[in-house]
């Protein structure tokens, strides 16, 4: 009696775990699929030949299924038509059929294959057969959701530039750091403090936190604000969604101008101190009139390193060069990115700065994000708000530009994000750059981040004589590329930092596997 219990337990046990995980494969393009099964339909006059639909129905010879290619290891059903045409019985009476002949639902199988075998690979000559009508892979398809985010519906800025559809792309990192070169942090925010993962204070301040007092105004919550776009946490349950999954660096700069506000002090400092602490992008949502020599060393040193350095244009409705402006200064260097300020429907903000000067466009305007806790005491449910101005533009660059170095930062640097973002952008106004966005408005689009996310390595025109695989040094030829493409690696065809529109190559002969593939902004061609 005490076995028998036992065994009673061990099944209704049993009966309950959840089935085995299935093997998956991705596919270029980012789409998942069950790495071992083909779905397939026979063709009508075969399923009719191996077991008709009437009378004379038999259970099919599941031997010359498996025999439809070597590497099958069995075919099965997976519906119940499907089910019952596989083992001879009765189609379900909700079927419409006459005769003999069996309707496609029910002759609508799955190829399970044998171990090792990739069902990408399988698919071309399954589709070819001449007892196939159809076959596909088994692919997933990812659920409708939006971010959990409180107030996401606040959120124009995010979907604007597409970052909800680019974090169903997993990033290959997520302890990339993004430097936030401004009045402070706060560092006890919830919906920013498990992303801090530095601070240091400048010009006086003893540490990143941002200031609070009643004297600073909104200046006190410029840099949390800032903060919050470009990388507050998404689906907690909490507050807004940040563009990026990565670790924020709160370089508190916060200096009293004597009247109303906290200016930004010792940027320098602090965008050198960002260097040297490991960050992959640089914000700085403040003006520049003129560039120092100080800050001038320091945006050398974040370009030698490869840091993405991304400024505010500045809101004095003026041409980024005249004096005027506030911020000449950024554009007296090649390497920050310069970015103006849209509101929703893409138009240009009146305040915002423009002309030559100007890299990108991103959403400014009547943006939702954290800003700091009073100087009462903090909020547990943390603090909120709407700021404009392109303050707020460039976190949303400065977030894209980790997005996508996160993606894969072994072989995207500074350089090639920088070239990315740009490849990516939407040209929104006049034909080409033009003097209010640029390129363009920033778009982190899912197709070049799942090409990216799966490269193992670039290939592209190279004049340099550094030849590595990474997108700035890509292999020039396949006679480099090749060897050190992994078996199954995925080589992209159009890398590298180029004005190139479209890259050609000489004919080559690929003897190993590995899939080749392409950024979908410029055509490739082999032996033309």
């Amino acid at each position: 009696m005490k076995t028998l219990q036992l065994v009673a337990v061990a099944v209704l046990w049993s009966a309950t775990l959840w089935a085995a995980d299935p093997p998956l494969g991705r596919l270029p393009d980012g789409t998942l699929y069950i790495l071992n099964e083909v779905q397939f339909a026979l063709r009508a006059d075969a399923a009719r030949a191996i077991s008709p639909a009437d009378a004379t129905r038999r259970p099919a010879d599941k031997a010359r299924l498996a025999g439809l290619h070597p590497a099958i290891q069995e075919v099965v059903a997976t519906h119940t038509a499907a089910e019952r045409w596989l083992n001879g019985l009765p189609l379900p009476a909700a079927l419409k059929h006459s005769g003999a002949e069996v309707p496609l639902i029910a002759r609508s199988l799955t190829a399970r294959l044998k171990p090792g075998q990739d069902a990408a690979t399988v698919l071309g000559a399954l589709q070819q057969h001449p007892d196939v009508e159809w076959a596909s892979l088994n692919v997933l398809h990812p659920p409708a959701l939006i971010p959990n985010d409180t107030f996401w519906t606040n959120q124009w800025g995010p979907v604007r530039v597409r970052a909800d559809a680019a974090w169903d792309v997993p990033p290959a990192s997520t302890t990339l750091r993004v430097a936030i070169v401004d009045t402070g942090v706060d560092l006890t925010h919830p919906d920013l403090a498990a992303r801090i993962t530095y601070n240091r204070g400048f010009a006086g301040n003893t540490s990143g936190d941002a200031r609070r007092d009643v004297r600073g105004g909104s200046s006190i919550d410029h840099g949390t604000h800032v903060a919050g776009i470009a990388a507050a946490i998404h689906d907690n349950n909490l507050g807004i969604a940040g563009i990026a999954t990565v670790e924020i660096m709160a370089m508190g700069c916060a200096v009293w101008d004597g009247t109303n506000q906290y200016l930004i002090g010792s940027a320098a400092d602090a965008i050198n101190d960002a260097v040297a602490n490991g960050a992959a992008v640089i914000n700085c949502s403040f003006g520049n009139a003129s560039l120092n020599s100080g800050t001038r060393a320091a945006l050398d040193n974040a370009q030698a390193n490869n840091v993405v350095v991304v400024a505010a244009a500045g809101n004095q409705t003026n041409d980024v060069d005249n004096a005027a402006s506030g911020s000449a200064g950024w554009n007296q260097h090649p390497w920050p990115i310069i970015v103006s300020n849209t509101q929703q429907g893409d138009s240009l903000n009146p305040s915002s700065n423009y002309g030559p000067a100007i890299d990108l466009a991103a959403p400014g305007t009547t943006i939702f994000s954290t800003i700091t806790t009073n100087y009462a005491g903090p909020n547990p449910n943390g603090n909120y708000g709407n700021m404009s101005g392109t303050s707020m533009s460039a976190p949303c660059v400065a977030g894209g530009a980790a997005l996508v170095r996160a993606m894969a930062p072994n072989l995207v640097n500074g350089a090639a994000a920088r070239d990315l973002l740009a490849r990516m952008a939407q040209d929104i106004g006049a034909p080409g750059r033009d003097t209010n966005y640029g390129v363009g408005m920033l778009q982190l689009d899912p197709t070049f981040l799942w090409t990216v996310r799966n490269a193992a390595v670039f290939m592209g025109p190279n004049p340099t004589l550094t030849e590595n695989g990474t997108y700035a040094n890509p292999y020039s030829t396949f006679g480099f590329a090749l060897p050190n493409t992994p078996p199954g690696g995925q080589l992209v065809l159009n890398g590298a930092i180029t004005k190139l529109t479209e890259y050609h190559y000489p004919p080559v002969s690929i003897t190993q596997p590995l899939r080749l593939t392409a950024f979908p902004d410029r055509p490739v061609f082999i032996g033309r």
